[in-house]
């Protein structure tokens, strides 16, 4: 199994599973069971690389029929039926060593939830099926009348048939360089054995637990598509599928920026440095998507911000691609690049349109930014405890926050390339807008509360807005009053209500007018007088109305003096 025209890793591979049959004719332990299970999924991904890498090998060489029987040549048509025999050949071979895995996984039993095997270490009913039960594993010259002497004459024959073809293409002149199939038979009886004793291919191979006869039929497959090759790169020879001299093949990248904002796309151009119409580089990432471009790639995958260290702005992210690229000789080359480019963290810078503070069910104009995005910033914003939208005519980056609690929580996120990538979080601290402060005026003057004024005094009385919330939110910086109650202390008694004005609408522009009353002016001099302010409300940016319930019954009760 470690013969051939195999990788230094695959030669290691086969010579870990003879050392480990080895070991397995000394003692079967666990460990050696498990190591058993591994070859066996390493064998199987080596095998399944093979079958791909000769399926693409075939692709190109039809291709390249197609394209000379499109130019009137014929030399070359009768390859399609060979190249198709070969791999019905194959084909048909794997379909017989997949039965024997599977029948294999019932002789070990296998487990319905896991999925793995329940008895790697079956010995009996193994060898039975591969030898034959009883007195049946001594026929045939020792080598049994089990799957296991039938799986030896269909591997030779298979072999026999293939290297046949591979002859027919040697011309007679050149016979001393045709193979001769028995020097590449994977079936060969073992020149010695531990104990001393000869033993047949079958006896040596079959004689071990379950485990070690799954490991061997990965093998087999890999075998089998190694020795496919072979054939298939002489029926290439026949075919100028390349006519390119390459001296070297080099994979290479250049990225379209080293350093890209969190959340956005890390892009890269991958080419190889020569140039040929007949080498057509396939390439594969597990980084990212690669989108053809001619015949370079572009490998594109989102950038991180979980390579940023904590604390710190900005992190490298690592990247690798494959390229596959057609060798002058036949057959392919794997060449890899890898490469890292710096994620930065992206930085909100938020700025208040108006106001440097949130004021609860007010309408707060936001300029929410995001500059290391820059043409790719589409901001979506999302507010707890209130609402978030955009204000329509002034751009994607000013935002309306109305909160309603304490607090709210500004979350900005940006919907780049399809996707919405959270940016990060601003935290506000809302408070009430501020108070405003009432004011009476006697006769188009501001009253100082002291002096004595007229029965018949023109009396006005106003809610002055706080002057930098106003012009910060105008339009939340409105108010009115719903009902002024007049009362006058006409006797020794309480207070008695003379007058009362309902209904106002008035905003702060207009001073509102108080009548005091026929009461009043009848009354004698130095009668007191009180201007009661009822439900002082303002009237927000939507025209809704809310009560300020924080002035108390002295701050919303005027008095004076009559003469």
């Amino acid at each position: 199994m470690a013969s051939g025209k195999l990788s230094p890793r695959q030669k290691m591979i086969n010579m870990m599973y003879l050392v480990l049959l080895a070991l397995l004719a000394m003692n079967v332990s666990a460990e050696i069971l498990d190591a058993f299970e591994q070859i066996k999924q390493k064998l199987n991904v080596s095998a399944s690389t093979a079958q791909s890498n000769n399926n693409d090998f075939v692709s190109n060489m039809n291709d390249k029929i197609k394209e000379e029987l499109s130019e009137g040549k014929e030399d070359n048509k009768g390859l399609v039926d060979t190249i198709q025999l070969i791999q019905n050949q194959t084909n048909e071979l794997l379909s017989l060593i997949q039965y024997h895995m599977d029948t294999l996984d019932q002789i070990a039993g296998i487990d319905e939830q896991t999925g793995k095997l329940l008895k790697k270490d079956e010995t009996e009913k193994n060898y039975q099926y591969w030898m034959g039960a009883g007195n049946l594993e001594n026929e045939n010259e020792g080598r049994g009348a089990g799957a296991g002497y039938e799986l030896h004459q269909k591997l030779d024959g298979f072999i026999d048939e293939l290297f046949k073809i591979y002859n027919s293409q040697i011309p007679d002149s050149l016979a001393q360089n045709r193979i001769d199939p028995a020097s590449k038979y994977l079936t060969n009886d073992p020149e010695a054995t531990l104990d001393g004793e000869s033993k047949t291919w079958e006896n040596y191979t079959f004689h071990g637990p379950v485990i070690a006869n799954l490991a061997l039929m990965e093998s087999l497959k890999l075998d089998l598509f190694e020795r496919e090759k072979e054939v298939l790169e002489k029926l290439n020879e026949r075919l100028g599928v390349n006519k390119f001299k390459v001296d070297s093949v080099i994979a290479l990248d250049a990225p379209f920026s080293t350093v890209v904002p969190a959340g956005l796309q890390f892009k890269t151009r991958l080419f190889v440095t020569m140039a040929s119409q007949q080498v057509i580089p396939q390439y594969s990432s597990g980084s990212g998507s690669i989108e053809k471009d001619g015949v370079t790639g572009i490998l594109t995958m989102n950038a991180s911000g979980s390579v940023i260290p904590k604390g710190r702005n900005e992190g490298k992210q690592s990247y690798s691609a494959t390229v596959r690229v057609p060798k002058a000789n036949g057959g392919f080359e794997l060449k890899k690049v890898e490469g890292e480019f710096t994620v930065r963290k992206p930085e909100i810078v938020i700025t208040s349109a108006a106001v440097q503070t949130l004021y609860r069910a007010c309408a707060n104009e936001v300029n929410i930014d995001v500059p290391a995005l820059g043409d790719f910033y589409n901001p979506v914003i999302r507010a707890s405890n209130g609402t978030a939208e955009n204000i329509k005519g002034k751009g994607k980056k000013v935002w309306r926050i109305v909160p309603t609690g304490r607090k709210s929580v500004v979350s900005v996120s940006s919907n780049t390339n399809g996707q919405t990538v959270k940016i990060g979080d601003v935290n506000y601290r809302v408070i009430e807008p501020p108070k405003p402060s009432v004011n009476m005026a006697v006769n188009g003057k501001i009253y100082n509360g002291a002096s004595m004024v007229p029965k018949t005094s023109r009396v006005a009385v106003r809610i002055e807005p706080d002057a930098d919330f106003k012009a910060a939110l105008p339009k939340d910086a409105r108010y009115g009053i719903r009902s002024i109650d007049v009362l006058a202390q006409l006797s020794l008694g309480p207070p008695a209500k003379v007058n009362a004005i309902r209904g106002s609408k008035n905003a702060v522009d207009k001073p509102i007018a108080v009548s005091l009353g026929t009461q009043v002016r009848q009354s004698r001099p130095g009668t007191k007088v009180y201007v009661r302010l009822n439900d002082i409300y303002r009237t927000n940016y939507k025209g809704q109305q809310i009560v300020d319930k924080r002035f108390t019954e002295v701050e919303r009760t005027l008095s004076l003096v009559v003469k």
